[in-house]
């Protein structure tokens, strides 16, 4: 039960999280529904709300449809206090807006490009006894999870990230990369984690086949759910493993519009070429895909610069709404879709915040409308 002094921390905790991970205040809750059928008829009946007035229901899915989200594990293990209390509210939240499945995001990081070691994120990596209790807690809320194990670099140019790695010792650096995987691939075995990725976005070192279809040789040998690969939204076609794979992983952050402050059927617009490319390869491969990761940071470049973490404009949650709302159009109905995770809710969020979380702003109801809440 929560005291005065406990919501005090909270909130210094929630404000203090804004540096290492993405964004929120208080969410919404849904109004509970009456129980009886007289109750019903004299209950007033819900105002929809305006966040999400003129969208279409949400279209039947398939069962098994991931109504996916993402949940980065970025609370620092410096504060120990941190990790139950928060990932549980969070988890509380996500099951609130109707996801039925939650991708825990855990990050290594290597030195540079060029680096050939990866570690652990001093401070920021969680320990393996905290993933265990936020994944046993997200169970306990009737929630699928989604491993992801991503790369973080800890300096990098202008230009640089973990998509254009050029180590300078490549079979150090698979060696190194192996036993990351392998690791959190235990885990997810122990844990009986229904889906776990083997890598994401790296674009520069996806040619070479053999080594990831090793890998995935390795990973199978100790985990028996299904496998992703959470490819680049401008690079998923060349990926040459996919046949290796249950599940193709796409992260869907296309540039939906340069103009300064585009209006909905201008972002409805500019997901055009993005979903017609998507659409016509997995056509052609006869394949259905997840999104791995699909958010807007909630600033005024968000749907300029959908991929980019930084924030680099003035908080614009409506600019977020609107991403959200013309997503949502386009990808309602789409029957090779079998899954979404919207990144992230992880952060302080609210009003003023830039980052990507929806938490405490206008775009967590289209969410809710999406998933069926």
């Amino acid at each position: 039960m929560l005291t005065p002094r406990s919501t005090r921390w909270l909130s210094g905790l929630l404000a203090a999280l804004v540096l290492v991970g993405c964004r929120c205040d208080a969410p919404q809750r849904p109004v509970s529904e009456a129980t009886s059928v007289d109750a019903a008829k004299d209950a007033p009946r819900r105002r929809e709300p305006e966040a999400v007035r003129g969208l279409p229901a949400a279209q039947a899915r398939p069962e098994g449809f991931r109504r996916g989200v993402s949940l980065g594990l970025f609370v620092s293990e410096r504060d120990p206090r941190a990790r139950r209390f928060y990932y549980e509210q969070l988890l509380d939240e996500i099951r609130e807006v109707g996801a039925t499945d939650v991708s825990l995001v855990v990050r290594w990081s290597q030195r540079d490009v060029q680096a050939t070691a990866i570690a652990p994120l001093e401070g920021v990596t969680s320990g393996d006894d905290v993933l265990t209790e936020v994944i046993a807690l997200a169970r306990a809320r009737g929630l699928r999870v989604f491993l992801m194990p991503i790369l973080h670099l800890g300096s990098r140019r202008r230009g640089q990230w973990r998509g254009t790695l050029k180590p300078v010792d490549e079979v150090a650096w698979w060696a190194s990369y192996e036993a990351f995987i392998l690791h959190y691939a235990r885990i997810a075995a122990a844990q009986e984690v229904e889906l776990f990725a083997v890598g994401s976005e790296l674009v520069s070192m996806e040619r070479q086949a053999e080594r990831w279809e090793a890998l995935i040789r390795e990973v199978r040998g100790v985990y028996g759910g299904e496998l992703t690969y959470s490819a680049n939204w401008d690079h998923f076609e060349p990926v040459p493993f996919w046949d290796h794979l249950d599940v193709v992983g796409v992260t869907a952050y296309h540039e939906l519009s340069q103009e300064p402050d585009p209006d909905e059927q201008a972002l409805v617009a500019g997901w055009r070429p993005f979903e017609r490319r998507l659409k016509r390869w997995a056509a052609a491969q006869d394949r259905r895909y997840i999104f791995t990761e699909v958010g807007f940071p909630s600033h005024s470049q968000g749907a300029a610069r959908p991929w980019d973490y930084t924030p680099r404009g003035e908080p614009d949650a409506a600019l977020q709404l609107r991403c959200y709302r013309s997503m949502f159009r386009v990808w309602n109905a789409d029957p090779r879709l079998t899954g979404v995770f919207i990144w992230n809710w992880f952060g302080v969020g609210g009003a003023s915040d830039r980052g990507y979380t929806p938490r405490g702003k206008p775009a967590e109801q289209v969410i809710r409308r999406w998933y069926g809440r």
